[in-house]
């Protein structure tokens, strides 16, 4: 029983070292210093494929009224289509992109009714999505613009 315990425990032993190296690897990689943070790193939206969440229409903040169910958004596909809620219905078209020029080309959407104040914030979004000739992107934000003026703001959503 001795022998088989002494044989037990120097086989334990052997890998002590490696145990221990991994111990102090992991350590070691605590004691990097987080509080600057790797620009590399910072994720970087792309105008297309991107779930686009309106945060500001014509200046003003838009914030999800009790009534309403889903955020307006949008997303640009890489095929030149864009899709979206606008409050009240879906809205899907296309878009044409030349460098920092933007267009949306035949929007239509659903036709259901909603509460006045969703469907007023549709129309607002329609005519400003209608009346975009440029784009802007800021890291994880689209501004789209009216000759130059900004008319509506977005931010990047990841989905988990």
């Amino acid at each position: 029983m001795l022998q088989r315990l002494t044989h037990c425990l120097t086989n334990r032993l052997k890998f002590l070292p490696l145990a221990a190296a991994i111990a102090m690897a992991g350590g070691c990689a605590a004691t990097v210093d987080n509080t600057m943070p790797n620009a590399s790193l910072a994720p970087q939206a792309s105008l297309t494929n991107t779930y686009w969440k309106l945060t500001q229409l014509d200046g003003a903040t838009v914030t999800m009224a009790p009534e309403q169910e889903r955020e307006v958004r949008i997303t640009l596909s890489d095929d030149g289509k864009v899709t979206g809620f606008t409050g009240c219905n879906r809205v899907m078209g296309g878009y044409t992109v030349a460098g920092t020029a933007l267009r949306f080309t035949q929007l239509a959407g659903t036709r259901m009714a909603c509460p006045p104040p969703l469907m007023q914030l549709e129309s607002a979004v329609l005519a400003n999505l209608n009346s975009v000739t440029g784009y802007q992107l800021d890291g994880e934000k689209l501004i789209l613009l009216k000759d130059g003026a900004p008319v509506a703001r977005f931010e990047s959503v990841y989905l988990k």
